[in-house]
């Protein structure tokens, strides 16, 4: 089982940087923290979690609204007035919004935004005391101050989650949690959430039928971080000797980046994950 430290980033493929980094800076408080020719690195200022987003030109494909990434405010009133400002940008930014709705005691606006993605501004405000702590308890120890994201009357406090889709959802579950080593967490049937122990963030997983998936890139994925390059190498080699037994669909070879190493694989859902020595 791969022991690892981290549930570190997000990957994000657009359309465009000029195009989809204003709308993630505008409405969801998201910064660059770092670039080079052909990614940048966003990170909310309340959060770990880093976002890479890969910018692959107009014929980058527009994901299903079941794969989107997800930010948290504080009360389902931050909602409605989310959903305000979304209607006064929709013209300068070309989004779409799809109207309020609650589900398993959330309460979230989805919008699209035309690089091809959807993203849900959310609040778990009466969450927490039906016992759903373990996912919606806040992911921040401290508010985001309002001076921080004035004039909007919402602020985006954390970026929470991801998404993914399932087609088996009982084998995906035991190998989140047998091979990757992460902790899932189960309280819906046709859904679970999967995290590192030691932080907030997750990923939802979503029973979906195999008909009805779009499959997704490699530039659409989740990295999990482990200790060293020698822990990157011990763990490709597992996943070469076990490939067939936990239905690996693609894997590709060991890439040195400076004193770092990853590599990139595809699941028994073809969903993609990379595993690599750095540690953010």
């Amino acid at each position: 089982m791969l022991n690892p430290t981290g549930l570190i980033r997000g990957h994000y493929e657009c359309r465009s940087f000029d195009q989809t980094i204003p709308i993630l800076s505008d409405l969801l408080a998201l910064e660059v923290v770092g670039e080079n020719n052909s990614e940048k690195t966003l990170k909310h200022p309340n959060t770990d979690w880093r976002l890479v987003i890969h910018a692959n030109g107009p014929d980058a494909p527009i994901k299903p609204m079941r794969n989107h990434y997800g930010v948290r405010v504080t009360n389902n009133a931050e909602v409605d007035r989310a959903t305000e400002y979304l209607e006064r940008k929709k013209g300068e930014f070309g989004i779409k919004i799809i109207k309020p709705r609650g589900n398993h005691n959330a309460y979230s606006v989805h919008f699209y935004e035309p690089g091809g993605n959807y993203w849900e501004i959310e609040s778990y405000e009466h969450a927490v005391e039906t016992g759903m702590g373990k996912t919606t308890n806040p992911h921040w120890a401290h508010p985001l101050p309002t001076e921080k994201f004035s004039g909007k009357g919402y602020v985006p406090q954390a970026l929470t989650h991801g998404t993914l889709e399932n087609e088996d959802l009982e084998a995906s579950e035991r190998f989140y949690r047998e091979v990757l080593g992460l902790e899932v967490v189960k309280l819906w049937p046709s859904s679970c959430y999967i995290k590192h122990p030691a932080t907030p963030w997750y990923v939802v997983c979503i029973q979906a039928l195999k008909q009805n998936r779009q499959r997704l890139s490699r530039y659409q994925r989740f990295t999990l971080a482990v200790d060293s390059v020698d822990s990157v190498h011990d763990a490709y080699r597992s996943f070469e000797t076990n490939r067939r037994g936990w239905k690996i669909k693609d894997l590709d070879k060991v890439e040195a980046s400076g004193e770092d190493a990853s590599f990139l694989f595809s699941d028994l859902n073809g969903n993609w994950w990379e595993i690599t020595s750095e540690q953010r």
